[in-house]
């Protein structure tokens, strides 16, 4: 743990906790002001949106990850009613994705990321996209009836105990699926301890324990190898359950990341812009090795 903390008091690093079986083994802040900072996390907003997917389909609200997404919009077009809600977890929908940088502008996102041309079959190549989750945020407020942020805190952030969070909505008031909350470290340790206690939290299962296994087991490979569940990142080649390494990952250096072998959670906030080292070689280098 000294070796770490050289190591990232050299780089643009905000916080980094490390929870080692039942207690937190190394805690850092680059001051006083991290600890209670909303950080921006970035797509960490996507493995919690995956999360909310096992508990609205535990709870009834959804019959199951295979539901076409038809269902929930009036106005999508034919060449688009095989696309599933698992096909979205997947990032594998076929949609075309022109990146933020075009969603962003448009008036109504969630009717943009619809009109996107298919280019390949679900289910079959993976592609990256904040407006496939962005689709998910809309099918969830759809099938509840209620706002994204308003289920995630009834049934996952009050739990947890977790009041300090931000979550940012579209024009058309739905939560935005791929990169808008806010969250103090704290609190995205919470997360990660819930999935390395396979859902349950204070005696009580929030999430169902096969959601965790299915969401963290890998599903799709990009283009340079990277593993991928159901908005999540697996750090294996495999499906070792036992040594497994899974993690959600935001922009800028944001990470919660899970080894159940080692029983081992750790939080990285920081501030990184195509420079230093990422929060995963320090995790590789000194804490799971």
């Amino acid at each position: 743990m000294n070796d770490l903390l050289r190591a990232i008091l050299k780089d643009k690093i905000e916080s980094c906790l490390v929870y080692k079986d039942r207690s937190i083994v190394f805690e850092y802040y680059r001051n006083r002001k991290m600890k209670d900072k909303q950080h921006k996390v970035y797509s960490v907003t996507k493995s919690i949106l995956s999360a909310l997917y096992g508990i609205a389909i535990q709870k009834g609200y959804i019959e199951n990850e295979n539901v076409p997404i038809a269902e929930f919009f009036e106005d999508i077009d034919d060449s688009k009613g095989t696309i599933t809600i698992k096909h979205l977890l997947m990032m594998s929908s076929g949609l075309r994705w022109p990146g933020n940088e075009a969603m962003i502008p448009a008036k109504n996102w969630v009717r943009f990321t619809l009109e996107q041309p298919v280019e390949c079959e679900p289910g079959k190549v993976m592609k990256y996209s904040c407006g496939s989750s962005h689709l998910l945020s809309a099918v969830l407020q759809h099938a509840t009836r209620m706002d994204t942020v308003t289920f995630a805190k009834k049934y996952l952030f009050t739990p947890l105990a977790i009041q300090d969070i931000n979550w940012h909505h579209d024009a058309q008031g739905v939560a935005i699926g791929g990169f808008s909350l806010t969250m103090k470290s704290v609190d995205m340790l919470k997360f990660g301890l819930l999935y390395l206690n396979k859902g349950e939290w204070n005696a009580k299962a929030l999430i169902p324990t096969d959601w965790i296994h299915q969401s963290t087991a890998i599903k799709m490979k990009t283009s340079d190898g990277s593993s991928y569940g159901y908005h999540w990142w697996i750090l294996n080649d495999d499906n070792d359950e036992a040594g497994k390494t899974y993690f959600a990952r935001g922009m800028g250096g944001q990470y919660i990341i899970v080894n159940d072998a080692q029983r081992i959670v750790t939080v990285f906030t920081s501030n990184m812009q195509g420079n230093g080292t990422s929060p995963m070689e320090y995790f590789q280098k000194y804490i799971l090795d």
